[in-house]
């Protein structure tokens, strides 16, 4: 292809031909690593589990911190209600 002058742009054609070359050559490329990639990570993962473990092990042997007692959050209107209605089962 010749060079451009100035002031002039190649024809939309050949802009759009290799605008849809290069979109379909991205979408294999993509297609054929995408496969490995999950493998790569499936591969991490799996490596990961017995790492998570251990820290969490360390973590539970640490960090001792004694239960709170459960709070009942249950709001005013609720256990009015259920008063009521176990006050009407008693009867």
């Amino acid at each position: 292809m010749p060079p451009l002058l100035p002031g002039r742009s190649a024809p939309r054609w050949l802009a759009a031909t290799l605008q849809f070359i290069g979109t379909v050559a991205v979408a294999i490329w993509l297609v054929t690593v995408l496969p490995w990639l999950l493998l790569f990570c499936l591969l991490l993962a799996l490596l990961l589990i017995p790492t998570l473990r251990r820290l969490r092990t360390e973590l539970e042997r640490t960090i001792d911190v004694p239960a709170r007692p459960l709070t009942d959050i249950t709001p005013w209107h609720r256990r009015l209600l259920k008063q009521l209605a176990l006050w009407q089962h008693g009867r």
